[in-house]
């Protein structure tokens, strides 16, 4: 598979079944993130890494679509896209303001290095201030 062939994997991971990550991801893959839950992205690798950042996303949403705003480009062994997060807000996030049942939506950038097929690192920038203004965090 090629990388943006892993892509669409990817996408199609948050999309329609988690399990297809295990097709995609290095045993000792590194997700780069820093996260707004505290948690440590360091602690955890391989799989479950990137099962924890779809499923970390999808505890606040339902009906959670991924799509992509600019397709995958690809150079050497990296694969970089532009995507777009949509999803229900469930009123699970304590601190937010925002009515349980509103539509979130907003833009992030994911960078992928493959390595023997596989994700070995992540690096996910995503628009977090549309996000936080859109749960009225602030």
């Amino acid at each position: 598979m090629n990388g943006k062939e892993i892509y669409q994997v990817w996408m199609n991971a948050w999309n329609k079944d988690i399990s297809l990550l295990h097709d995609i991801t290095d045993e000792s893959c590194t997700v780069h993130q820093a996260r707004t839950d505290g948690k440590d992205s360091n602690s955890i690798k391989g799989v479950e890494a990137l099962k924890d950042v779809v499923e970390s996303a999808k505890y606040y949403f339902e009906n959670v679509k991924m799509s992509l705003v600019v397709q995958p480009i690809e150079e050497r062994n990296y694969v970089s896209a532009r995507w777009n997060f949509k999803g229900i807000y469930n009123g699970n996030m304590v601190e937010a303001k925002a009515e349980k049942g509103k539509l979130v939506s907003f833009d992030g950038t994911d960078i992928f290095r493959i390595e023997n097929g596989k994700i070995k690192d992540y690096w996910v920038s995503s628009d977090v201030i549309d996000f936080m203004n859109q749960l009225e965090l602030f």
